[in-house]
């Protein structure tokens, strides 16, 4: 199995993934056919018997002890004839009393909520209310950050993450997407913590040394997009050109990263506004930056919450910059939070669509490659999906890949087979259609039906409701002043996947600069088309679906001379890489000069890293002279990728890789030391002083990797400042930094031990399973500290998640 972004090629056979976009019209019959695919039970929206309306909580907390104090309540109409219990989710949540028209109401406590008895039943056509007043120590949903830090180093925070349903950890609630309310959060917290929540602050009441907070949200909306942001925070307030106010908070010691961290926040809500055809739906829009965060962001309403990791520097920026997430959160404003899926199964409405609408954004502000390159890596991950399985984008098990990537692509050929007139026009019909309620993925086709009066039940059918890509081999050959095109389809025809019918171009380029180009839908098993070649003219190579714009494998043999004119001719950056990827079977010697020739020629930093790539291997150093000229490329791409391909450094590269030391990027200078140190152990001390000031990311990547090397040198006085770094004191990525130095060091201590501990408690799953791991080495692998370890778990109560916790760490 290859490893994403590369390619399998046998001879000049190029097996290559590609994906959508521009435009193509139709102008085919659509023949009828039966709709399949797999039942999904998660598509069947959970059933309930109240339509709830509004929720307001009244909150406070004890940060110290992780707990909530709450008051929440709920107003709802019955929707079914008789009603005499509601269920309420609420797992772990300690109900103290409940109120139905000002008095206690009989309730049942179960281990996944609550179930409230009413006498006599409620009926249709009435609007009631119920107040809970609860308390509860949530390890899901709600998250207290650093309060218990004895250095008192870590931020101190509170914040929450609803999606998918773990807002009913600490507001008992109906946690369902199927439902819209509007909310309502009063909320008291000492000085100088500033909260933030959903909607419009109505206002702040001075308490002393306390503050009560009053958001409010005028719209409904799911109620997995209730959220709280609790913290230390400055603001900066912006207006987009239409009007929208967006708040944009900041750690007030970085100031000086808010423009680099939040660069074109206030264009993306217009650029959005134009590209979508409908006006932000909501009064405002915030966004804040939390520590430790679970994810890279999370789009609830009105107020984005996003990992501080992306809270960067100018240099930060070059390593992880927030613009794609900023334009995927924002972009869930639309799809996500006005229009909700009704299941999980039509998930993809929402992650596809924040995703495709963030890649558009991209275009808009990184260039046309940009979006293509990053069409060619979603593609790559979606065939490399479907080895695994074949389910469908429209389905609660696709995975990651389909409901983001995939699905974005997919609605990209949609946009490339309807047009981009008739697409923008039905999307915005599908919008204001489902304004602030629930739709399923056979909304929007009947939203394409309305507008534009097309049967896309086909392109459903193959793309949505069915999993897989096409994959073609492409044959041709000249017949009588003609090339003629035999296109197989050579993926499995069975109940998951089938043969696909698409629009595709074909071209034929001529050795003048000249074209013919034919359009032809491709579908069934196999299709052949013929296109004259032009009279005088010599063939120069030929293309099979121009820039990509299909999804798919293809496999398409093609000359050497072909694929050098294909290179250095091609207008679309995605069929010059193909080319070069295709050069990937020849010899050094055989495409040497070509490739130097093409490199030199050529603008695309992404052509231009595949050259570098196989360069890179010529043994006999012929291309040096260009493979150091990359280490000091003025795009810090280039510098990346060209480093990437050395895990030992020859020796006369360690000057160029030297000076990287002193590079912008962060990342650079972390993996520069780390290979000179491996390759040149000698100078090890030479390059720790060159960089002995750089502390690197958020994450101290430079800084930790500094005090390995040192270490090891035998500077034992640095250990303790490494060990510091595994505490709850730094946010989890720095933690997991030093976990793995210290493992690297075999530098185990007592403190090491319970940093440990605690991090594998911690509810981050990207810290708390890397800690599982470094547990479980110290369990297997050094005996001292399995025996310290059975002790700690013999001398403690664990709690049922420890002990799952600990069944992982001492499993073989």
């Amino acid at each position: 199995m290859k490893k994403a972004g590369e390619y399998v090629i046998r001879r000049n056979w190029l097996v290559l993934v590609c994906s959508a976009a521009t435009l193509i019209a139709v102008g085919q019959p659509v023949k009828p056919f039966v709709r399949s695919m797999p039942f999904d039970s998660a598509s069947i929206p959970r059933e309930h018997n109240v339509d709830f309306k509004h929720l307001k909580l009244t909150a406070s907390f004890d940060p110290q002890k992780g707990k909530i104090f709450g008051r929440v309540t709920h107003t709802f109409s019955a929707i079914q004839k008789f009603v005499d219990t509601v269920f309420l989710d609420g797992p772990g949540i300690d109900i103290k009393e409940v109120l139905f028209r000002g008095k206690p109401l009989p309730y049942i406590v179960y281990p996944k909520g609550v179930t409230l008895r009413f006498s006599p039943a409620l009926t249709w056509d009435t609007e009631d209310s119920v107040s809970i007043r609860y308390e509860a120590t949530p390890r899901k949903g709600l998250y207290f950050i650093g309060w218990n830090d004895p250095k008192g180093l870590s931020r101190k925070q509170i914040w929450s993450q609803g999606q998918g349903i773990d807002n009913r950890y600490w507001i008992p609630m109906y946690d369902e997407m199927n439902d819209k309310i509007t909310s309502e959060m009063v909320i008291t917290m000492a000085k100088p913590y500033k909260v933030l929540s959903n909607g419009v602050k109505l206002s702040v009441w001075d308490l002393g040394n306390e503050q009560v907070w009053h958001y409010r949200m005028n719209k409904p909306h799911a109620p997995y997009l209730i959220m709280l942001g609790i913290g230390e925070y400055d603001i900066e307030s912006r207006y987009s050109k239409g009007g929208v106010r967006s708040d944009l908070w900041y750690y007030p010691k970085w100031k000086d990263r808010v423009q680099t961290t939040y660069k074109y926040s206030s264009e993306m809500i217009d650029f959005f506004e134009q590209e979508i055809g409908v006006k932000y739906p909501w009064e405002n829009y915030s966004q804040i930056p939390v520590q430790d965060f679970l994810y890279g962001a999370m789009e609830n309403t009105t107020a984005t919450v996003f990992g501080d990791f992306f809270h960067v520097d100018q240099r930060g920026d070059l390593d992880r910059s927030y613009v794609a997430v900023n334009a995927h959160e924002l972009a869930h404003q639309w799809f996500g939070d006005m229009v909700t899926a009704r299941s999980v199964g039509h998930t993809w409405l929402q992650e596809s669509f924040a995703t495709h609408y963030n890649m558009l954004y991209e275009r808009e502000a990184f260039g046309q490659e940009h979006f293509d390159m990053a069409r060619r890596r979603a593609n790559i991950a979606a065939l490399q999906a479907s080895e695994k399985d074949l389910y469908n984008i429209a389905h609660s098990k696709a995975g990651t890949v389909r409901a983001y990537p995939k699905g974005a692509c997919v609605l990209q050929m949609l946009k490339y087979v309807v047009g981009r007139e008739a697409y923008n026009r039905a999307i915005k019909h599908y919008l204001e259609r489902n304004a602030y309620g629930n739709v399923d993925t056979e909304d929007l086709l009947v939203a394409f039906h309305e507008t534009l009066g097309l049967s896309l039940d086909w392109f459903w059918d193959e793309w949505l409701y069915k999993g897989g890509e096409p994959s073609y081999e492409v044959l041709t050959r000249e017949v009588e002043g003609n090339i003629e095109f035999v296109v197989t389809q050579l993926q499995e025809n069975n109940a998951y996947t089938g043969y696909f019918k698409m629009p595709i171009v074909f071209e034929l380029h001529y050795t003048d600069g000249t074209s013919t180009s034919k359009r032809e839908w491709v579908e069934g098993q196999q299709t052949k088309l013929f296109i004259p070649i032009s009279s005088g003219k010599k063939l120069a190579y030929v293309l099979f679906d121009p820039n990509s714009e299909v999804m798919k494998a293809v496999k398409f043999y093609k000359p050497f001379e072909q694929l050098v004119a294909q290179a250095s001719k091609a207008t679309y950056m995605l069929d010059r890489l193909d080319a070069v990827e295709a050069m990937e079977s020849e010899s050094l010697e055989k495409k040497r000069k070509v490739l130097q020739q093409l490199y030199a020629n050529e603008k695309s930093i992404y052509v231009r890293a595949a050259i570098i790539k196989q360069l890179a291997r010529d043994k006999d150093k012929k291309s040096q002279a260009i493979i150091l000229s990359t280490f000091n490329d003025p795009d810090v791409q280039i510098r990346k990728v060209a480093l990437a391909q050395y895990d030992t450094l020859p020796v006369p590269l360690f000057g160029a890789v030297e000076k990287l030391l002193k590079d912008q990027s962060y990342d650079l200078i972390n993996s520069a030391l780390n290979k000179l140190v491996l390759s040149n152990p000698a100078k090890t001390k030479a390059y720790l002083e060159v960089c002995a000031g750089e502390s690197g990311n958020n994450a101290h990547n430079v800084r930790i990797s500094w005090l390995k090397h040192a270490i090891r040198l035998g500077q034992k006085e640095h250990e303790a400042e490494l060990i510091s770094y595994s505490s709850g004191s730094y946010e989890f990525i720095t933690r997991n930094n030093a976990f793995q130095a210290l493992k690297e060091l075999k530098l185990i201590t007592p403190e090491v031990l319970a940093f440990a501990i605690d991090a594998a408690y911690n509810p981050n799953s990207k810290l708390s399973s890397n800690a599982i791991g470094f547990l479980n080495w110290l369990y297997q692998d050094l005996p001292e500290w399995k025996v310290v370890i059975d002790q700690f778990t013999q001398s403690y109560e664990l709690s049922p998640w420890q002990k799952v916790i600990w069944e992982k760490i001492k499993k073989h």
